[in-house]
């Protein structure tokens, strides 16, 4: 815009000037990376997922059986723990009872 005028003229109008041929390639760049990026991840999940199917076909208890087993102990120590709690509290209250 000039200062006498007040009208904009068109080379004041036009944007950065990029330089298309390092834009292209750097977006290149970054394409290839991300393909890279994404095969490493992919064979890492394979390598993975082929390692823990070998370690449970070698276990002699199956996951689910050693879930199951794990679930039952932790449901009896519940239940055990629940009882204990309420046989406290039953006799503390025998005891105030008689305390008075």
């Amino acid at each position: 815009m000039t200062a006498q005028s007040g009208v904009m003229t068109n080379s004041q109008t036009t944007g950065p000037a990029f330089p298309t041929g390092m834009v292209r390639a750097g977006a290149a760049l970054i394409g290839g990376g991300l393909m890279i990026a994404a095969s490493g991840m992919a064979l890492t999940a394979v390598a993975v997922t082929r390692a823990v199917a070998a370690w449970a076909r070698q276990r002699e208890v199956s996951p689910t059986a050693l879930a199951a087993d794990k679930f039952d102990q932790v449901r009896h120590a519940t239940l055990a723990g629940a009882h204990a709690w309420r046989e406290h509290a039953a006799s503390a209250s025998d005891h105030r009872a008689h305390a008075r």
